[in-house]
């Protein structure tokens, strides 16, 4: 078992999820939209391309939940990032 006091930042192993050369024509198609909603593609769009299936559901869900003009894209993906660390995902 591994001390967790001991881990620095080069030990933590991170996915880097699918690269754009790596998806497939549906994945380029959502990497496009997140790209024009916040001006790259978040990391969180990447892993979610591992699977298709996910990746179709997420997005469909954020249509739902993120009407336009209710909350600036920028300001939800910071939102995301601070929930994640407050709950101890590795940045």
């Amino acid at each position: 078992m591994r001390d967790s006091a001991a881990d620095t930042r080069e030990d933590v192993v991170r996915t880097k999820g699918v690269q754009d050369h790596e998806a497939g024509l549906f994945a380029k198609l959502i990497f496009w939209h997140a790209k024009r909603r916040y001006g790259h593609v978040p990391l969180s769009t990447r892993i979610r391309a591992k699977d298709s299936k996910l990746l179709a559901l997420a997005d469909l869900m954020a249509g739902f939940t993120s009407p336009s003009g209710t909350v600036p894209p920028k300001l939800k993906e910071l939102v995301q990032l601070k929930v994640a660390a407050m709950v101890g995902c590795p940045l």
